[in-house]
């Protein structure tokens, strides 16, 4: 296996096979066991919109690809007897194909957990946590996992305070007219921690206060 992998020009195909591979794995158990469950007891389902349920640049897109180039430039190189410009040019296209096979089983998957809609407002005041960093003063969308009705969804977020990492407790303080939701860091007292100078609220947010939660 070392002389399949790393012999000659393998190392080219090798490491990114090899780390792309338990990188991925590795990401793939990590979800199904729930890491970065905000309560630790609730049951895992992920939600979210189709368009939006896989990004091209995510590290599982790049683990995807190094995976799918390292095994199909090998098996074109070990396998077929081929030479490295054709290996290359086959270990790319395994690459992205491994990509493309990636998002339209993420999009099946999740597409089909959208059974029984949920009303986005039904978020606000519940508590979060990121899945991807959201970035400061809604300069970008994150994106949060927030547990409704006993089922974990996953929410395009916006923050109007500082940049919130991967991994950080949040809470859903109102929804925008775009699908997202906006978020503040919570602190140890379960409360959402307001940013030093709050910008206006945008047209069409909805908060606790225009949408009373029963």
């Amino acid at each position: 296996m070392y002389d399949l992998l790393f012999d000659g020009f393998g190392p080219i195909f090798g490491i990114p096979a090899v780390l792309g591979t338990v990188f991925f794995v590795l990401r793939l158990v990590l979800m199904m066991i729930g890491q970065g469950d905000t309560h630790g007891d609730v049951a895992h389902d992920v939600h979210t919109d189709p368009g939006e349920a896989f990004k091209v640049f995510s590290l599982q897109a790049f683990a995807a690809f190094f995976m799918g180039f390292g095994w199909a430039g090998i098996a074109a190189m070990r396998g077929a007897g081929l030479g490295l410009p054709p290996s290359l040019v086959i270990g790319a296209g395994g690459g992205s194909g491994m990509v493309w096979l990636l998002a339209a089983l993420l999009r099946a998957v999740w597409s089909m957990q959208t059974s029984g809609n949920i009303d986005i407002s039904d978020a606000i005041g519940l508590s979060g946590q990121t899945y991807v960093t959201i970035p400061g003063s809604r300069a970008g969308r994150g994106q949060v996992r927030v547990v409704i009705e006993d089922r974990q969804r996953l929410f395009n977020a916006v923050t109007d305070g500082p940049p919130i990492p991967t991994g950080a407790i949040v809470q859903v303080v109102g929804t925008n007219p775009d699908n997202t939701i906006t978020v503040l860091p919570e602190d140890a007292q379960g409360r959402p921690v307001a940013p030093a100078a709050a910008p206006d609220r945008p047209l069409g947010f909805v908060g606790p206060a225009d949408a009373p939660r029963p």
